[in-house]
């Protein structure tokens, strides 16, 4: 998340976590990894959080997995401490003293000790039922904190997401939906495709016999950068507009100058184009705009939506590098910062077809090497 605004209590932070993961977590174990606001003994900034699922689950990470997984994020995410957020409606209903199930009680415990060898540490822990205005909250180690959660809509990184029109899902298979697949519009797309793929066959022939093949990748990228540009939150582009973008992506080269736009004036367009391609072009074409897709959701550090578009482009290819790789980003949280060289990477590759992607960051003096994470 990009500069969040600070949580000053408990039950904001718990109130935040929708917001945080993009859907409201049910059964789940979330761990939030936070700074302490400079000059504030209170306040508290959030750079990540992450779900996993609840103790209460057959089917979850051991004590000492979850141990290790924050003391990763933690470093990654350059966080002072990590608080625990246990969500299940299988809870006892809170009471004074609080008790806690012992399942969950062993997972603090592992945190906390492995936190503390590596001079971190557990900063809280909160469970809830349920995540609803009004609903109980209480701490499983401090019988004396405890109260009723207030909206959650009306939380301040809730607000925060409202105001830039990125909406919160009442669950992760809701949030999924924006990757499922248009089949009507996938039909007329494929039905394009072979002769979108044969017409550019033979603008690579023409570069190729006048000596110039830089040529026919830079009139690849201008045509998708038009098709950016002209994209408009109430139109979707025409079949025919689709397929030549799909094919286009299918050169790796025009592929990864689109890293670039993830980082420019013309980001958001260029995600509304990658959804719609996503539910719009059948496998393995599908997997590129997925990973593109992908891409920006990593760039704001959204992992779970991150995650999903990944999973639609292993799915659509299972082969395919560059999704695996941002796979491994998305599950290890890696920061929105480490992911902005694949910008940069783009930029100049930009500059060199003399292509203006309308990036707002300014090149890199480092060339980065995209060669062993190409498909």
């Amino acid at each position: 998340m990009h500069s969040p605004p600070p949580i000053a209590d408990p039950a904001d932070l718990i109130v935040s976590v929708p917001a945080m993961l993009g859907f409201t977590p049910n059964r789940s174990l979330v761990l939030v990894f936070v700074k302490r606001e400079t000059g504030c003994d209170r306040a508290l900034s959030v750079p990540l959080a992450v779900r996993t699922a609840s103790p209460l689950e057959q089917e979850r990470l051991t004590d000492t997995e979850i141990a290790h997984l924050a003391a990763r994020m933690c470093r990654q995410a350059d966080a002072s401490a990590v608080l625990a957020v246990l969500v299940d409606d299988r809870q006892p209903r809170p009471a004074v003293p609080v008790t806690t199930d012992d399942r969950y009680g062993s997972v603090l415990e592992a945190l906390d000790t492995h936190l503390d060898s590596m001079g971190l540490k557990l900063g809280g822990a909160f469970s809830a039922r349920v995540i609803t205005t009004d609903a109980a909250w209480w701490n499983p180690l401090d019988p004396q904190q405890h109260g009723h959660l207030p909206n959650p809509a009306r939380s301040p990184i809730a607000l925060r997401h409202k105001a830039i029109g990125r909406p919160i899902h009442r669950t992760r298979d809701e949030l999924a939906a924006f990757v499922d697949i248009d089949l009507a519009l996938r039909d007329q797309v494929a039905a394009l495709l072979p002769n979108a793929a044969a017409d550019t066959q033979q603008r690579l022939a023409r570069t190729v016999r006048i000596g110039d093949p830089d040529a026919y990748t830079r009139q690849e990228v201008w045509q998708v950068m038009q098709t950016i540009k002209a994209f408009s939150a109430n139109t979707v582009p025409a079949p025919q507009t689709l397929a030549n973008v799909a094919v286009a992506l299918r050169d790796t080269d025009v592929r990864d100058v689109m890293f670039g736009v993830a980082a420019g004036v013309y980001a958001d367009r260029a995600e509304r184009l990658w959804t719609v391609l996503t539910r719009a072009l059948p496998d393995p074409d599908r997997a590129e705009a997925a990973t593109l897709l992908a891409f920006h959701a990593l760039l704001r550090g959204e992992g779970v939506r991150a995650g999903i578009a990944v999973d639609a482009a292993l799915a659509a290819d299972p082969e395919h590098r560059m999704a695996y790789l941002l796979g491994i980003a998305a599950a290890t949280a890696t920061p929105p910062q480490r992911m902005r060289r694949l910008c940069r990477t783009g930029i100049e590759a930009a500059a060199v077809l003399r292509i203006d992607l309308g990036a707002a960051e300014p090149d890199s003096h480092t060339k980065e090497n995209l060669d062993g994470h190409k498909r």
